[in-house]
């Protein structure tokens, strides 16, 4: 059987990355150039640099993103994304942003935010936002789409622009798989990332909730993790419910579309939204190849395959057979 392919080619070789390859003067246009196709557009300030050494890799899967990004130690570049740039871009994307090293400095919605080696924070490439880089910088970036994160933490505009310390704890357990998953992004086959990715998300919405400042609404909160921890767990159970759920943790039906109603989704959605995801992994699977869709469908709870097909092509954009199709090595 043939090796399968990975994602991105030429991963661990990190001259392919770098701007020592370029010409001294044109370093800081490639860099530039860069940061416009991993993180959307931006403007610019265009300094004139004699030299610009940096270290600029990306890659891409399905709704997610991953950049890694260092400026020279000597330069301290300045960017605006402001209505103009964000009107050029049709995808809209949330950014985990972590300070690997050296400072940076972003404005969101008028207020300044100073990041330090081992900070983290949500951006939102919908909203206007500056930076200015301090000195030696390196940062680390998961992005994911608007729709992907909001499918399992409708509250994540909430969550944009407040800072939180990585150092200890859950939050640090996340950046550890964060840089982890960076530096084996491109080595991973299609199979690989989309359980790998779905594992980073569901990670990262429990770092966000644990790390930031934000005040919770009510005491539901823990509540809410463990019935969310107990659905991911069910979710191959065809009597799966709100009845079956609220049995389950003591409470009426009520509270519990109480519950995800303060967090904007309802619990069939969410229920819904965690099965394709999980059909979607299997589909992209080489294991479950000789499973047909129907098989993959029915084995995660859905019990009409029409049904399901309707649903999966409604949420991203294709039918399940065209996905399998494209996702094989």
């Amino acid at each position: 059987m043939a090796e399968a392919a990975t994602i991105v080619s030429n991963w661990k070789d990190a001259s392919t990355w770098s701007t020592a390859q370029l010409p001294a003067r044109e370093q800081f246009g490639r860099w530039c150039e860069f940061v416009n196709e991993a993180h959307l557009h931006w403007s610019i300030e265009r300094s004139s640099f004699d030299f610009f050494p940096a270290f600029i890799r990306e890659g891409r899967f399905g709704d997610f993103r991953t950049a890694n990004l260092t400026a020279s130690p000597q330069a301290r570049v300045k960017g605006t994304r402001s209505a103009a740039e964000i009107a050029q871009d049709d995808e809209a994307l949330y950014n985990f942003l972590y300070i690997a090293a050296g400072s940076e400095c972003l404005t969101i919605d008028g207020e300044d935010i100073e990041l330090l080696p081992g900070n983290l924070v949500l951006w939102d490439t919908t909203r206007p936002m500056d930076f200015v880089t301090g000195t030696g910088l390196h940062q680390v970036t998961l992005a994911v789409a608007h729709s992907r994160l909001h499918r399992i933490f409708p509250r994540a505009s909430e969550f944009v622009g407040k800072p939180m310390s990585c150092a200890s704890g859950l939050n640090k357990l996340f950046i550890d798989h964060l840089l982890a998953l960076e530096n084996q992004f491109g080595d991973l086959t299609k199979e690989q990332a989309w359980r790998v990715l779905d594992t980073t998300l569901n990670l990262a919405v429990t770092a966000l909730e644990n790390g930031t400042e934000i005040v919770k609404r009510n005491g539901n909160c823990d509540l809410l993790e463990k019935i969310r921890k107990y659905i991911d767990e069910n979710l191959d159970d065809y009597e799966l419910c709100v009845a079956s759920i609220a049995k389950k943790h003591n409470i009426s039906p009520r509270h519990t579309h109480r519950i995800f109603g303060e967090e904007g989704i309802s619990v069939s959605n969410y229920i819904t939204s965690r099965r394709l995801d999980r059909c979607k992994i299997e589909l992209a699977s080489p294991a479950c190849s000789e499973n047909s869709v129907t098989d993959i469908a029915f084995r995660w709870g859905f019990n009409d395959s029409s049904t399901f097909s309707k649903v999966f092509k409604r949420e991203f954009g294709i039918s399940p057979r065209e996905f399998r199709r494209r996702n094989r090595h």
